[in-house]
């Protein structure tokens, strides 16, 4: 039995990257973002996903988008149901690329279990990786025990 690829939307990845649908149509009008229409919608592979988290313009854009987030935390103007917060910045090494992925899914996971407000985000290069987390403790621990497990190995 041969197994489909799945396919994602335009609103799945704004959600994944926490981008508006208009800048993922962007990215997707000057080329940055690669996919095929389906019936007249727009559809991604993961290979596509990941080709736009390795363009240089797209880790430039998140990476200032991150920088602003930070910015905006120092400043207050985030608002969050638990007043208790925290905003870190991590840096490690995962040389090995299955390792990585692994991490990432896991730490992505997190978001999609939590009804809660946060930001997390994760430039890699060359196995270097910087993670920005913005949020409520226990989601700032469960993200820094993945990693811990990860580099730990």
């Amino acid at each position: 039995m041969i197994e489909e690829e799945k396919l994602y939307s335009i609103s799945d990845i704004a959600k994944k990257t926490k981008l508006t649908d208009r800048t993922i149509r962007n990215y997707l009008a000057n080329g940055t973002l690669k996919g095929r229409k389906i019936g007249g919608q727009w559809r991604f592979t993961q290979s596509d996903i990941n080709a736009l988290f390795n363009n240089e313009e797209f880790a430039d854009d998140m990476l200032s988008k991150s920088a602003k987030n930070v910015e905006k935390y120092l400043k207050n103007e985030f608002s969050f149901e638990n007043e208790n917060n925290i905003c870190s910045v991590i840096n490690v090494v995962v040389n090995n690329i299955e390792d990585r992925k692994a991490m990432w899914k896991k730490i992505v996971s997190i978001q999609k279990n939590e009804d809660v407000k946060e930001r997390i985000s994760f430039f890699e290069q060359d196995g270097h990786i910087k993670i920005i987390i913005i949020g409520p403790f226990d989601i700032v621990y469960k993200t820094i025990k993945i990693i811990k497990d990860v580099i730990d190995l």
